[in-house]
């Protein structure tokens, strides 16, 4: 049985990392005091994988240094107004003052992770080509936090890209078990062979 690549994650730089993380504990320690916390990290993830991974003229809109402050207010008040908890758009208001909204990524994630290693949860991710009912995505946590001996954050990312298969993320390690890996692996392999066998050959000619 062909067993799925392993690697490991690593998404955002030092620097990202480390403001991601200042940020995230401002916003996890406001919104403990507010009540709101899993509300507030539930729409920041909704935030970064549903809205600028598929909207990337806003994501570059909010990122961009040609738009002052004043004129991303506007566009965060005009897109959230209303329909986001009112302390994170405070704090997406604040980043943007502090000229850090291309660091949203690393804020969601550092803010995940922190909560989760509070908790003592592991953050799990399992990407599939299209979207997993709730029925078979809690089956895949009871097996993984059975597996891990631990309590899981699972989240289901969509990849219309994968063809097929699954990649799990568990924490900073991938396992790749996607089709269009395992298409990679066969072709590295078949070339490999394909190489293996011209050496072969041109070694008994010369030989001869």
């Amino acid at each position: 049985m062909t067993q799925p690549d392993v690697t490991h994650d690593t998404v955002f730089d030092t620097g990202q990392q480390h403001l991601g993380k200042v940020y995230a504990k401002g916003l996890l320690g406001a919104a403990d005091k507010a009540g709101v916390t899993e509300t507030v990290l539930e729409e920041l993830r909704s935030l970064v994988g549903d809205v600028l991974s598929k909207l990337p003229k806003f994501a570059a809109a909010l990122r961009s240094p040609r738009l002052s402050h004043e004129e991303k207010l506007t566009l965060l008040d005009r897109a959230f107004g209303g329909k986001m908890n009112p302390l994170l758009l405070n704090f997406l208001k604040v980043v943007s003052r502090h000229g850090r909204l291309d660091c949203l990524g690393a804020i969601e994630h550092e803010a995940r992770q922190l909560y989760n290693e509070a908790r003592g949860r592991i953050e799990v991710r399992v990407r599939t080509a299209e979207p997993v009912d709730q029925e078979l995505l809690a089956s895949i946590t009871q097996r993984l936090s059975e597996a891990l001996k631990s309590e899981l954050d699972v989240t289901n990312d969509v990849d219309p890209e994968l063809l097929g298969g699954v990649v799990v993320r568990v924490g900073d390690t991938v396992y790749d078990g996607s089709v269009a890996n395992r298409l990679q692996r066969l072709r590295a392999a078949t070339v490999a062979k394909t190489e293996q066998e011209m050496r072969h050959a041109l070694a008994r000619f010369t030989s001869e």
